[in-house]
């Protein structure tokens, strides 16, 4: 009998390796996305210092005979037994109804952004939705695309719910975009409103995209939407459903990503079946989808191909959909303006997972278009770049927690940092003062000697902690220190002049964004003008030196007061002079 299980133990052990090097059984492959580790070179320096080996040993891991047998059985043994996902990102929620995380932390609010920042998002979208309208007759329409955790929330784990629910991107965007008059379909409202009524489950337990069977109810109040957008009346379709007890990819998507032993279970299934007609009579409409991955279940059905007069698909505003099928192409290779331009509907489509990314930079892209040019928003740009990177954003979120502050702020200090790192010269031209005052008064011993030399002059803190700033900046970066001061002097001139100001508050108006911003643009516009003009451009240093030199500015108020001048005009005077005299 010993040697009986000893030969049956011996067996066992030696058919992992008999598999590997036969693969005399077929084993259903592992679904998602694994980088097996490959076979390493034989080198003798990879022998002595052991890289060889380390990487040997995990190259016999990932290709030890019935792997795929033995993850999908410890998969199963957790899911079944502990109620564990051994897959990034999934939740098992109440009767074993899978979630993906991010919709949940979306959907308690858990990634708002901020008013301050989705209000300047929104404000941007209904400029270009109103300029591309009147001047080119193309429907910008915003989509928000509905969410699992927002039509299901009673399956969400009761851990995710303890703390509350605070307000979320998709409720101040939906809210604010309905107040600014922007055109926009809720599909979120729809669905919620829709989930006891549903002829079909809206949603598949397994999977975190609208169901299958619910696409005809999408393309139905989608393409009604849009004709009434444009005042047509697109070509007709026929939709037939077959009832199944199979169930598609598509349904199963987070489900399959469980790489479990046995099939979980599901009710019996129903899928449509779309018949097309010719009907020359109709109105076919150029569309642009900027959409994730949501979209995928609409275009499949074939509708874009048969009711659109193109496919155009821009996945995350980076994939070109039809043409990626035929060889790699990006939305960076394209000729974006002239790409917008030839549309008659733009349809940007956004999931409540992904609204934390607001739009992948795209109405940002088209906003930069047909406003104008600004380099002072360069803190905007990475923070745009922070939340385009799930893992970074992450972290991020996990920091507010530990930091006790909102999201927003951490996130804009992130950006305010990665910005000085990327470009320094940008950002002092637009910062310097406030980032030298806030060295000194975060170095201890430099701080307290600024409060001492205050006490000393008889000024306050804060006055004396700008001069230094100054004087610190100008020494440092003077050339970058004369750029800062003109475009600040630009500024207050603006703000000092109403009937100026009143011109730049009604361009901002226009462009939808605050009056400091244009007044910024408008400052800056004014000094690349003056740069085109050597002699201007010494003037105005010589202005911005003399406005800052506390005994020179004495000595032409003086002058100014003797010959009964402004104190401006005899400023640019004595510029002028200095600056004649150096071009001599």
């Amino acid at each position: 009998m010993k040697q009986i299980l000893f030969a049956v133990l011996m067996v066992l052990l030696m058919l992992p390796l008999l598999q590997h090097g036969t693969k005399i059984f077929r084993l259903k492959p592992l679904n998602g996305d694994f980088v097996l580790q490959p076979r390493p070179a034989f080198g003798w320096s990879q022998w002595m210092d052991g890289t060889f080996q380390s990487r040997f040993d995990r190259y016999l891991e990932d290709h030890i005979g019935f792997r795929n047998f033995f993850v999908r059985l410890n998969n199963q043994i957790d899911f079944s037994l502990y109620d564990k996902a051994n897959a990034e990102g999934v939740v098992i929620g109440k009767d074993n109804v899978l979630y993906e995380y991010d919709y949940i932390r979306a959907y308690t609010g858990g990634d708002f952004l901020g008013a301050a920042y989705l209000t300047q998002k929104l404000n941007r979208l209904k400029f270009v939705q109103d300029y591309l309208h009147q001047n080119y007759n193309i429907d910008f329409i915003f989509i928000l695309e509905p969410s699992k955790a927002r039509t299901l929330p009673q399956y969400i784990p009761e851990r995710y719910l303890r703390e509350g629910r605070s307000v979320s991107n998709y409720q101040f965007i939906a809210a604010t975009a309905d107040s600014m008059g922007i055109n926009f379909l809720d599909l979120n409202k729809v669905f919620v409103a829709a989930t006891d009524t549903a002829r079909w489950p809206l949603y598949p337990p397994y999977g975190i995209h609208w169901s299958e069977s619910t696409i005809p109810f999408v393309a139905d109040t989608l393409l009604r939407f849009l004709e009434q957008a444009r005042g047509i009346h697109m070509p007709e379709y026929n939709v037939t459903f077959t009832r199944t007890d199979s169930i598609s990819h598509s349904d199963t998507d987070v489900g399959r990503t469980l790489n479990l032993l046995f099939d979980l279970p599901h009710p019996q299934m129903a899928y449509p079946h779309f018949t097309f007609h010719d009907q020359p009579e109709k109105q076919k409409p150029r569309v642009l989808a900027v959409a994730d991955s949501y979209y995928w279940n609409f275009f499949n059905t074939r509708i874009p191909q048969h009711l659109f007069a193109n496919q155009a698909f821009w996945y995350f505003n980076a994939k070109v959909y039809p043409d990626f099928y035929f060889g790699e192409k990006w939305t960076r290779d394209l000729d974006i303006k002239k790409e917008i331009l030839a549309q008659d509907v733009i349809l940007l489509s956004i999931t409540e997972r992904f609204l934390y990314k607001f739009d992948w930079g795209f109405v940002d892209q088209l906003y930069a278009m047909f406003t104008p040019e600004y380099s002072g928003d360069f803190i905007e740009k990475q923070e745009d770049a922070i939340r385009t990177d799930a893992a970074w954003f992450d972290d991020l979120v996990k920091d507010t927690q530990t930091l006790n502050l909102p999201l927003h702020t951490v996130l804009r200090q992130a950006a305010d940092f990665q910005a000085l790192q990327e470009n320094r010269e940008l950002y002092l031209t637009w910062k310097g003062v406030a980032y030298y005052q806030h060295t000194i008064s975060s170095d201890q011993a430099w701080n307290q000697a600024v409060i001492n030399k205050a006490t000393e002059n008889g000024v306050s803190y804060q006055e004396q902690l700008h001069d230094d700033a100054l004087w610190t900046f100008r020494n440092e970066h003077p050339a970058i220190y004369a750029k800062y001061l003109s475009i600040h002097n630009n500024m207050e001139q603006i703000k000092a002049d109403s009937a100026w100001l009143q011109k730049v508050v009604e361009k901002a108006n226009y462009y939808r964004m605050t009056p400091e911003r244009m007044i910024a643009i408008d400052a800056e516009y004014l000094y690349n003008q003056n740069q085109q003009d050597p002699l201007q451009e010494l003037i105005s240093y010589y202005e911005n030196l003399i406005r800052t030199t506390p005994d020179w500015l004495e000595a032409v108020t003086g002058k100014a007061a003797e010959q009964n001048r402004p104190l401006d005009e005899m400023i640019s005077m004595d510029a002028k002079y200095m600056a004649e005299q150096e071009m001599k």
